[in-house]
């Protein structure tokens, strides 16, 4: 089931993004190798009303922020273009719990964000990941996004370059 987070789940979803840091880690891959995404964050994003779970037998398996508004890092975007000028909604911080990997909880949680883009009538979706992140890239591909270039995050540690991708919505 997936649901709006609450303060509550803030441990839960804390021990998620370590044990996702650890996961890109084994893997090679930067992200999520430093102070981002902060618990700060986690929580201006439940605070808002844009972060969700996904919960199996009383257990956080899952997580997702889907962000309304004007992403500053979307602005520039470098070899490429999005394929829209729409508002958008901008998806961060996706993770699956180790246990649940292979499964069709991240497919899901891409679902529910169309879904709720489109009740927030900006059916249009922008979302970034590591450029070594083959596993991130595969999901996004057979979801039908498509790979528009490369954007640099706001400063902070490691590479902060991402590829980035957009999807718009059928009505």
């Amino acid at each position: 089931m997936i649901r709006l987070a609450t303060l509550s789940d803030l441990e839960a979803i804390w021990t998620l993004r370590q044990e996702t840091s650890a996961l890109l880690k084994s893997r090679n891959i930067d992200q999520w190798q430093h102070q981002n995404p902060s618990r700060t964050t986690f929580i201006r994003d439940i605070e808002s009303g844009e972060f969700f779970v996904y919960e199996k037998s009383g257990q956080i398996v899952g997580m997702i922020a889907i962000k309304s508004g004007i992403e500053r890092t979307y602005l520039t975007i470098y070899d490429g273009a999005w394929g829209d000028d729409l508002p958008y909604q901008t998806i961060h911080r996706l993770a699956v719990k180790k246990d649940y990997l292979g499964t069709s909880i991240a497919k899901e949680m891409l679902d529910y964000a169309e879904l709720i883009a489109k009740q927030r009538n900006t059916p249009y979706i922008r979302i970034d990941t590591y450029f070594t992140n083959m596993n991130a890239i595969r999901l996004f591909k057979n979801q039908g996004y498509i790979l528009r270039g490369w954007i640099i995050l706001e400063p902070g540690e490691g590479d902060l370059r991402r590829l980035a991708f957009d999807k718009k919505l059928e009505d």
